[in-house]
């Protein structure tokens, strides 16, 4: 037995010996290659500020470094913080070098994921129109992170034309792909409105099950805040669907002109609190006078929301704190505490308090104190002196 164990421990002995050998060997050798990439970093770093203040470059020797992966992933760092002239010239660079041509290829044919996807990363970096073609493509990729890049470096190009695939492609997208996506049509600003704005005024028939996303494109709309969208808007005021209503609401805030006020006015009456919500902070924004008695009104709405959103509404209208004030004696105790808090919150009612205390009070100053007293929220008026010399 013994004769057997003494052989197998002495193989053990060198094959233990062996791996270690190796591991030390490749920890070695990986240090040192290490070592060799922040050696020619630091080399690329010096020439590319070098080169980025400069509209000549040396592109033999240049053309010598453009295949290695590590100048290409110091380029793109660089491309990362600088802006102007400075990026121009490397970006110029990376055109004449023939680096755009490379990632264009490689995201047209490369067959593993993690290589379209860095493909796809570089060329948003880039942001040349000389690769929107191939972005375009890549819309369809399968996978879910090369679409979404694709679709971010077309914004950053700014190629319209990239808006209607995006809009086809956002039917097939999850919520969270569709989020993506919109936030990158947000990106595209005014240019993408008219396409916008039909895909949610029609349901554009040329695309498939167009109304998936109608409220993200409302908001999309909203955030760009162009008035064109303004008929398209209106329109989704009316939908049946009342997430669109709501987003709808919202949007008219920033595309509505004064036309939209008689709708933004009905909407008060809509059935789902966030709609009547919306409306009325759109109304605020518009600063229409006609919207007062409609404000006033929805100070006295079931919920909360609605109520905060009437105050802060008539706070932004001309003639609108009037309002507020004459709400203080309004016969729903919501509507009175709605104002209440506006009042504070926009300073009023500590000034009115103030101009009592030193008699220095105009006639709505003293109505304000006074109505403080009456609703049992003299705690405001500090002093006991105060209150007395009001309820006198």
């Amino acid at each position: 037995m013994t004769e057997l164990i003494l052989p197998i421990l002495a193989i053990l002995g060198a094959v233990t010996a062996t791996a270690g050998s190796s591991l030390f060997l490749y920890k070695l050798v990986r240090h040192r290659r290490e070592r060799f990439d922040e050696f020619r970093r630091a080399s690329y770093i010096g020439a590319l500020s070098e080169m980025a203040t400069r509209s000549g470059y040396p592109l033999d020797m240049l053309r010598r470094w453009s295949p290695d992966g590590v100048f290409l992933e110091t380029l793109l760092e660089f491309l990362k913080f600088l802006q102007g002239g400075e990026r121009q010239n490397l970006l110029r660079l990376a055109r004449e070098l023939g680096i755009v041509e490379r990632f264009v290829t490689e995201l047209r044919t490369a067959k593993r994921r993690n290589a379209r996807v860095e493909a796809v990363k570089a060329l948003a970096e880039f942001a040349d129109p000389a690769s929107a073609d191939a972005l375009l493509e890549a819309l369809w990729d399968p996978i879910d992170e090369v679409r979404w890049q694709a679709a971010g470096a077309l914004a950053k190009i700014g190629d319209p034309r990239a808006v209607r695939p995006l809009l086809e492609v956002l039917q097939r997208e999850s919520d969270w792909g569709a989020s993506r996506i919109g936030d990158t049509l947000v990106a595209f600003g005014p240019a993408a409105v008219p396409d916008l704005a039909r895909y949610a005024l029609l349901g554009d028939p040329s695309l498939s099950s167009t109304t998936a996303h109608s409220p993200l494109i409302a908001r999309v709309l909203g955030i760009i805040g162009d008035v064109r969208a303004e008929p398209a808007m209106l329109s989704a005021l009316e939908s049946a669907d009342p997430e669109l209503r709501i987003r709808a609401a919202a949007a008219l805030g920033t595309v509505g002109s004064l036309a939209c006020v008689p709708a933004l006015r009905r909407a008060r009456r809509d059935p789902e609190w966030e709609v009547r919500a919306q409306a009325a902070a759109a109304l605020g924004r518009q600063m229409d006078g006609r919207a007062i008695v409609s404000l006033r009104e929805s100070m006295r709405d079931e919920n909360w929301w609605v109520r905060q959103n009437s105050a802060q509404a008539l706070s932004e209208i001309p003639g609108g704190v009037s309002a507020l004030v004459g709400s203080l004696e309004d016969d729903d105790r919501f509507a009175r505490d709605a104002a209440i808090e506006r009042l504070m919150a926009m300073g009023l009612v500590r000034k009115a308090v103030e101009a009592v205390k030193d008699g220095s009070a105009g006639e709505e100053q003293r109505f304000i104190v006074r109505q403080l007293v009456v609703l049992g929220r003299g705690e405001y008026l500090q002093e006991k002196a105060s209150t007395e010399k009001v309820a006198g």
